[in-house]
């Protein structure tokens, strides 16, 4: 089945079905929501007028973790619960995440003192029942100069932090959780908006128009109740439904850049900046991710532009305490996200707003879920759940934490270690690959194998997209056959992580819009849109 008639199929589906519930967004959240209800037995749907992740779930720090900084706050309970969340992700998803040590350079004139860090690493470690990927340490100055990055700010200097949490894909994350919402059986659709709502009183039921971005067919669909996950874009929405809302939702903007590397060792580093934020240094393959920033946002939703201020401000932080480490020649990429945080106190910096999610009934059968972290989705999903499943009068419990995702078995018996280096070596020895490639492709979990054997037979497929990465044409092929991709966009920034490299992409970009233009049938007019479409997507360009 082509992909056309994959999303016919499904907007056919979508029209002649009254669902118990239908998801509108498709981040984390939505994507959370919609697989737990799915898993108890509930007829579902879920829309996402962009791509899957196209938003917030995107554009995030790429962290799994419960928050250090939430200590600060006093947010106990919510680092607590992010701390278990943060758990059966990394054991749920290893392909795609992995455990990480943070270093934290200590200074008597920052925020982050020793006295202070001593205490909040305790407590990190407490509430999460020391069960974190390594216990705490401080390190006198001299160890700490052996462990950080050199040449470190010496004035003030008090040695450093150690402490465990988490890294992650979030876009491959978001869509392995749609996709087995889809296997759980939920209906799922990419490109297609909601554009209008109306209630059958006597029924109870709602009736949603729908859009279909890529051709503009419009149709409805019918559902008991309706849940709106959709971030930033949440007022919209709701003031649609509800006329007399007032704005729930303060959006922040989160730049992140993409540098190269100034140390070679596998950990992140945390920075302290002087208005209070903290600014994350990351692994990032052979490169290193910097962010974030935290600023109200309030223009252009769909298209959130990195600034030169931006950029400086990010390059300042960390010449701050490493003098003289980036420079904007050292910038690769960049991109930007939303925060859809909850609109409370207007006198507190963005960095100090809460990081909890609430829960709101715009009307008996119809819910709105905004706030929280990437980390807890699932028990913000379970809470949503749980709710909706006592508006419909069913049973069913939460499984999102035994079922595997997809492209995941357990390797309790061998461990993560042991299953990839005989994945590796499977993929080496019987499809003539590279051990570079091979390692690369262990992103797909175990479904690395249906890659493979879909494209063996295909030399262009098995092909090196650029000498520089690791990626094959192939995995173009599967993103458009089974993940869903529809625009040169969501292969590059989504599907792999093309656009965060080099050239964000610009040096593989026409070779990548023929390939996907081949399986898709655009037109000569159709493949050079995509290709502009793309360049005028980028959100930073070097100068």
């Amino acid at each position: 089945m082509t992909l056309l008639e994959y999303r016919q199929k499904t907007i056919d589906k979508m029209s002649e079905q009254t669902y118990d519930l239908l998801v509108i967004g498709g981040g984390i959240t939505g994507a959370g929501i919609a697989r737990d209800a799915a898993l108890r037995g509930l007829s579902v749907a879920l829309v996402e007028k962009a791509d899957f992740g196209y938003g917030t779930s995107s554009g995030s720090s790429k962290l799994v973790h419960a928050g250090l900084r939430y200590i600060g706050q006093k947010e106990f309970r919510l680092v607590r619960e992010a701390s278990i969340e943060r758990k059966k992700i990394l054991e749920m998803a290893p392909h795609i995440t992995r455990p990480i040590k943070f270093l934290v350079p200590l200074h008597s004139d920052t925020i982050l003192t020793k006295n202070r860090l001593r205490l909040a690493i305790w407590l990190y470690d407490i509430l999460a029942n020391f069960r974190n990927y390594t216990f705490h340490k401080i390190f006198n100055p001299v160890k700490a100069k052996k462990l950080l990055p050199s040449p470190i700010r010496e004035t003030n200097f008090q040695g450093a932090a150690l402490y465990g949490d988490g890294h992650m894909d979030d876009a491959r994350l978001t869509l392995e959780v749609i996709l087995s919402a889809e296997k759980a059986g939920a209906d799922v659709l990419n490109y297609c908006s909601a554009e209008d709502f109306q209630t059958q009183s006597s029924e109870g039921i709602d009736i949603v128009t729908m859009r279909n971005q890529t051709n503009k067919q419009v149709f409805t669909v019918q559902t008991k109740t309706l849940v709106l996950a959709c971030g930033h874009w949440s007022d919209k929405l709701i003031s649609q439904i509800d006329s007399s809302f007032s704005s729930w939702v303060r959006p922040t903007k989160g730049v992140h850049l993409i540098t190269r590397r100034f140390y070679h060792e596998d950990y992140a580093v945390v920075i302290p900046v002087d208005d209070g934020r903290i600014i994350f240094i990351v692994p990032f393959g052979e490169d290193q991710l910097v962010g974030t920033t935290d600023t109200d946002y309030t223009e252009d939703f769909d298209y959130v532009p990195v600034t030169e201020e931006d950029v400086h401000y990010l390059i300042d932080a960390v010449n701050f305490l490493f003098p003289g480490s980036l420079t904007e020649e050292d910038v690769l990429s960049a991109y930007s996200g939303i925060r859809p945080l909850i609109v409370s106190d207007p006198t507190k910096s963005e960095s100090d707003v809460s990081r909890n999610h609430e829960i709101r009934m715009i009307r008996p059968n119809t819910f709105a879920i905004v706030g929280g972290k990437y980390t807890t989705y699932r028990a913000m999903a379970k809470e949503m759940v749980d709710k909706i499943a006592r508006v419909l009068e069913k049973k069913g419990k939460c499984s999102t934490d035994k079922v595997p995702i997809n492209g995941w078995i357990s390797t309790k018996r061998i461990g993560w270690e042991a299953w990839s280096r005989i994945a590796c070596e499977n993929m080496m020895i019987r499809y003539k690959l590279p051990e570079q490639v091979a390692k690369h492709l262990l992103r797909y979990g175990n479904n690395y194998i249906k890659l493979l054997e879909d494209i063996k037979e295909e030399p262009q497929s098995m092909e090196l997209i650029s000498k520089l990465r690791p990626y094959i044409f192939g995995e173009i092929k599967y993103s458009v056959k089974f993940e869903k991709a529809v625009t040169l966009q969501d292969i590059l920034f989504r599907r792999t992580q093309i656009q965060l490299s080099f050239e964000q992409g610009l040096d593989s970009v026409d070779a990548i819009a023929q390939y996907m233009g081949k399986l898709l049938g655009w037109s000569p007019a159709e493949l050079a849109k995509e290709i502009d479409d793309y360049k005028k997507a980028l959100v930073w360009v070097k100068k």
